[in-house]
Order: C-alpha cells, then sequence, then structure tokens
C-alpha cells in the first residue's frame, strides 16, 4: 500500500522555493537589458563611424579641390588685382603678373604680402606673416580662418557663414621636390671661323698680325634672387707688328662665331649664341669700323633666360632703313663695340657680358588638407608635371630637320622661298627680345643652300630675312634629335602619351581615308589652342590654330592664317603654290621620316613656295605657349596622406 505524504509536509517542503521565480525574471530582464544596450550602443556606434566615414569622404574631396584650385591658378586662368600684382607698372596681363612654376613655390611671389615672412618691413596685416608657399597671392583664403580656402563661401549676408563642423574647406602648401631655382652651373666654349674650339682666328697685312681667340669660362652662379649677373667668356684681341699701332689690321669680311653655353645644373642643355665679328680695321687703342654683332640679346635655355648686355639692339629704330648685307639677309642684332689692345702685344678683353635667371622648374609638389564636417581632415599630396613634352621647342621658326639627300627611298632637299616682295622670314619673338635663327638647318650643305635660295638662287627672291640662317644641329631638342625620337613624340611609344593619344582623346584625330576638318576648323586662331592630327597628306586654307600635325605632305592654298605648331613628318613636305596672303606665327618643323623604319632617320626636308603669293613666319613663343597649353599641368601621381 503506496504511502502519501500530508499536504502540510509537501509544503515545508517547497518552503525554501519562495522567490526563485521573481530572481529569475530579474536575471532574463537584465540579460536583455544588456543586450538591449550593447544593440543600441553598436547602433550608435555604427552611425557615428557612418557620420565619421562621410565627413572624411567630404573632406578627400575637398582636398581634391585644392589640388584642382593649384592646377587651375597654374593654367593662368587667375589674374591678379591691381593691389596684388608684383609688378604694379605693368598690367595684369603681362608676363611679369603671370604664374609660372618658379613663382608658385617663391615665397613672396606666391603669396600675399601680409603671408610674405621674408619682408623686413611687412605691412599692416591681420593674420601672421607666414613662412610656406601657399599661393595666398592668386587664392582666396578666409578673413576668419585664415588658413584654409572656405568652399561654397556665404555671399549672402542671409546665408551662414563658415563652420568647422559643418563646412568645407582647404589649404595648400607648394613645394619644389627637384629644389631648383637656387643654383645654375655652366660652361661655355667657342669656334670663330670653324678653326675649332677654343682656336684663334689669325690675319695679316702690311706685316702686322692680329689675332681674336675666344676664351671659354665655368661657373656656378646663385640665382635664388631671380638672376645673377656674369659672363659667358670673353673674346682676347692681341696685335702685333712694325705698324700696328699705327696701320693696324684690316678684317676683310665679317666671320661668324659661335659660343655654346652647356649648362650643367639644375638640367642638361645648350643654348648656342652666334654672332659676327665685323669687317673693319683694328689696330692699337682703336677698333675702327670693327663691331661685334650677336644674333640676339635674349636667349631661352630650359627656363632660363640669357640676357646679353654693353651693346646695343640692331636696329634699335624700326623707321631705320635696312641694311642688305652681301649674304642676302638683313642685318640685325645686338651690337657690342669690342675693346681694342691697349698696347702692343697686349690682349684687349671683350667679355660676352650678361645675366641669367633662375630656371623654372619642371614640376611642383602640391600638399593639399581638405576640412569638413565634424573636423575631420584629409591630406592628399600631388606631383603636378608643367608639360607632358617639356615644352615642344623649336631652335627656329622654320626647322627644316634631315641630310641633303638620301637614297631607298630617293630624296634630295629642296629650299625655295618664294619670290613674292612681301614675303618675310623673321626670328624675332613677337613676345621676347629674343632673335632665333629664322631659318634652321641641321647640316652647312643645306645651310648653303638655304643662302642660295634667299640669294636669288632660284630666280629673285625679293622678300625680307631679319637675322641670319643657322645650323641649328647642336641644340635641337630631345624630341627633334631622331626620327625614333619624334616618332615617339608624335606618333606611338609604350606607357607614354603622344600628340595622336592628345587628339584622339579630344576627337582631332582624322586617320587614313577620313576626310579632313573642314575650312577654318583647325583649333582656335585668335587664341592659338588645340590640336589637329591629320594622319596624311593635307590641303590647307583658311585659319587654325594651336598644333597641327600633319604626317604626309602639307600644301598651302590660297590664303591661310595659322598661330601656333607645325608638325610635317612626309616626305613630301611643306609646298604652297599660287596668289594668296600666308601667316605663320609661331613655328613650322618638316622633319621627314619613315614611321615603319624608323633606323632609316630623317629624310631630306621640302620647303617650296611657287607663284606670286604673300607669305610669312614669324616666331611667336606665345602662340607655341598657348597652343601647348592643353598638354601641360598634368597631375603625375596622387598619394593619400
Amino acid at each position: 500500500m503506496e504511502k502519501q505524504t500530508a499536504p502540510t509536509a509537501r509544503g515545508k517542503c517547497r518552503k525554501n522555493e519562495r522567490g526563485a521565480a521573481l530572481i529569475t525574471v530579474l536575471m532574463i530582464s537584465f540579460l536583455l537589458i544588456v543586450a538591449a544596450a550593447a544593440l543600441l550602443f553598436a547602433a550608435s556606434a555604427n552611425t557615428s563611424d557612418v557620420t565619421d566615414a562621410t565627413a572624411e569622404e567630404q573632406a578627400y574631396y575637398a582636398a581634391e579641390s585644392g589640388i584642382q584650385s593649384v592646377i587651375n591658378v597654374l593654367r593662368g586662368n587667375t589674374v591678379l588685382p591691381d593691389d596684388l600684382r608684383l609688378d604694379t607698372t605693368k598690367p595684369a596681363t603681362d608676363p611679369a603678373n603671370k604664374i609660372d612654376y618658379l613663382k608658385a613655390f617663391k615665397l613672396c611671389k606666391s603669396n600675399a604680402p601680409c603671408d610674405c615672412a621674408t619682408l623686413t618691413t611687412p605691412p599692416a596685416c591681420s593674420s601672421p606673416l607666414d613662412t610656406t608657399p601657399r599661393l595666398s597671392r592668386w587664392l582666396s583664403y578666409d578673413t576668419t580662418y585664415t588658413d584654409r580656402v572656405i568652399l561654397g563661401a556665404s555671399t549672402s549676408a542671409t546665408q551662414p557663414a563658415y563652420n568647422p563642423r559643418t563646412g568645407f574647406a582647404y589649404k595648400v602648401e607648394i613645394e619644389n621636390p627637384d629644389n631648383v631655382g637656387d643654383i645654375v652651373s655652366f660652361n661655355t666654349e667657342g669656334n670663330i671661323d670653324k678653326k675649332g674650339v677654343g682656336q684663334p682666328r689669325i690675319w695679316t697685312s702690311n706685316g702686322n698680325v692680329l689675332e681674336i681667340r675666344y676664351q671659354g669660362k665655368s661657373a656656378t652662379l646663385d640665382v635664388s634672387s631671380g638672376k645673377a649677373d656674369t659672363d659667358f667668356g670673353k673674346f682676347l684681341i692681341t696685335g702685333s707688328g712694325p705698324t700696328f699701332a699705327t696701320d693696324g689690321v684690316v678684317i676683310p669680311e665679317r666671320v661668324r662665331f659661335t659660343i655654346s653655353v652647356n649648362m650643367t645644373s639644375p638640367y642638361i642643355n645648350t643654348k648656342v649664341i652666334r654672332g659676327y665679328i665685323e669687317a673693319g680695321t683694328i689696330k692699337s687703342a682703336s677698333v675702327g669700323s670693327v663691331k661685334i654683332l650677336y644674333d640676339s640679346q635674349v636667349y631661352i635655355v630650359t627656363g632660363s633666360t640669357i640676357t646679353l648686355s654693353g651693346g646695343t639692339i640692331f636696329p634699335d629704330n624700326p623707321n631705320n632703313p635696312k641694311v642688305i648685307l652681301a649674304d642676302g639677309t638683313i642685318r640685325s642684332g645686338y651690337e657690342v663695340v669690342p675693346n681694342a689692345p691697349v698696347i702692343m702685344l697686349l690682349s684687349g678683353e671683350t667679355p660676352v657680358s650678361g645675366s641669367i635667371t633662375a630656371p623654372e622648374p619642371i614640376r611642383l609638389l602640391i600638399r593639399s588638407t581638405g576640412f569638413g564636417p565634424q573636423n575631420a581632415q584629409k591630406q592628399l599630396e600631388a606631383v603636378i608635371h608643367k608639360n607632358y613634352f617639356n615644352g615642344l621647342s623649336a631652335p627656329s621658326p622654320l626647322t627644316l630637320i634631315g641630310p641633303p639627300t638620301t637614297t631607298n627611298p630617293t630624296s634630295s632637299f629642296i629650299f625655295d622661298p618664294g619670290s613674292s616682295a612681301t614675303t618675310q622670314y623673321s626670328g624675332k619673338d613677337v613676345k621676347l627680345k629674343a632673335f632665333l635663327p629664322p631659318i634652321g638647318v641641321t647640316n652647312d650643305t643645306n645651310l648653303a643652300t638655304v643662302y642660295h635660295g634667299i640669294n636669288d638662287g632660284f630666280g629673285p627672291f625679293n622678300g625680307d630675312v631679319f637675322g641670319s640662317p643657322s645650323n641649328i644641329a647642336d641644340e635641337l631638342p630631345f624630341w627633334l634629335k631622331s626620327a625614333e625620337n619624334l616618332h615617339k613624340t608624335v606618333v606611338d611609344a609604350p606607357q607614354q602619351v603622344t600628340l595622336k593619344d592628345v587628339a584622339q582623346a579630344s576627337g582631332r584625330y582624322y586617320g587614313p581615308g577620313v576626310a579632313p576638318p573642314v575650312k577654318n576648323d583647325y583649333g582656335n586662331f585668335t587664341n592659338a589652342t588645340g590640336i589637329t592630327y591629320i594622319d596624311g597628306n593635307l590641303e590647307f586654307e583658311g585659319q587654325g590654330g594651336g598644333i597641327l600635325v600633319v604626317t604626309g605632305g602639307l600644301t598651302f592654298k590660297g590664303d591661310f592664317s595659322f598661330n601656333g605648331l607645325i608638325i610635317i613628318t612626309g616626305q613630301s613636305g611643306m609646298y604652297r603654290k599660287g596668289a594668296g596672303q600666308g601667316s605663320l606665327q609661331g613655328n613650322m618643323i618638316v622633319a621627314p621620316y619613315l614611321p615603319n623604319n624608323l633606323a632609316k632617320g630623317f629624310l631630306a626636308p621640302r620647303y617650296e613656295i611657287e607663284g606670286g603669293g604673300n607669305s610669312e613666319i614669324v616666331y611667336n613663343s606665345n602662340n607655341v605657349g598657348n597652343g601647348l597649353d592643353a598638354l601641360s599641368n598634368f597631375v603625375k601621381g596622387v598619394a593619400e596622406k
């Protein structure tokens, strides 16, 4: 029989379990509260992270805006107000008041006067002087938050002012990564009448002897102030003989000389100073009518400007009558009277006096800090390159590259300058005081052909040639030194941007069999901008500007005008026939080669003008520079810091 426990006994056994349910409920509730709190915390943290990430992304874009603003300034799109002009005696559009890479990192040119810590007597400024180039002369920094440029700055009293917790801004710093602009090093060597480097030219008459020798120089100059005065070697004039003091020695005809200025730092390049020792008599303490006539007073070499001094520009007045020399050219250049021997056997020294400016860097480092909401900051560093092609410069307004003849294919150098009385070839820069050789070739045989052509070799040449055609082979830029280099610049190169690539990207490439642009659709004539690439032959009339590349032959017909750079690489070269007005202000380069046989090198160039059409080829560095604007100031890399 089963034994049962009395109810009172069971109740007594559960007495210790009283309140367990409450404790269990409380424990479960606590766990739920903790879980809910954790969930709320995670959600809050995630919201904060998302907010911070958004603010950081906005700060990143603000930093990018800073880089783009600097590029916009370097492309010349910012005009200085009158109170910030670098040279108040010149208009804001003058080159002295325009930005360049040198001014961008030079503290007192990059920054407004209040930000130029090198000033000895700074103006009254609300902001402290700065020691970092930050383009405050060219960018509008805020008057309250003076370290930054505000994006979307308020222009209305009803709009809220900039607040660092909600607004967007950036600041920039400019660095010169290659340390260019403070030091220039060079050496010089000269050659008189092709006697050899350093060799004298000697004349004799009446038992007397006259010797003129060029002595070179090496120098390292501090150009941190902007330029340095120097000399580029000197001429030594020595005379001797029984009657040298009274009769001297006659120089019967003018003699050509060249002085090669070989820059060794910060860049490696060569610029040739050319000129003449003119005819006349030299005797003790007198040079008579003898003068040294340099082709130009100004020479540009890799961003530096060489300016000669101690002479006068001839002709110094455009109303002066033209002096036509025996070779058919018009006498022009920079005239210096040499120092004669003081006494017998003592050399008279005539230095090639002048100055050289600080070179312009070819790249800059931009450090841009972006400010976003919630005080978020992002810093980007970008290297900006001045030009994909380092200027695409040429030594002459008409540059004819190639040998006198070639076989397989057969080609011969042809130069027919035309017969119109208004035909003009001039190397005088419309923009600068520089005077380039008006016609440049790459060997002496072709140079003789050019002089033969302008001295009525092909019939009556009635035009004008200002300056001296020259052999410019020693100062060809890298891209013109060989057919391979030219091809890599113009047509095709692995991992390198070419002119063809630029034209294709801008929709201005016209391949074989494709109709070329219609008349006047060859870039902007007025501004000398744009690029047009014709892969084949072209007949051109009307107006154009910027850069024109023709891989076949270029034929001008009727009236034509072009401002900028023309590159012709086809064997047919340049040809013009008939009447009409023709004008090129810039550069024309005729450098034919075979794209499928680069090892062959350049072919003989051809340049022909037939008929009575008027034409001019005049150097204009401003037009050439404008044509390269679309190829300039490219960001080569960006890094987030």
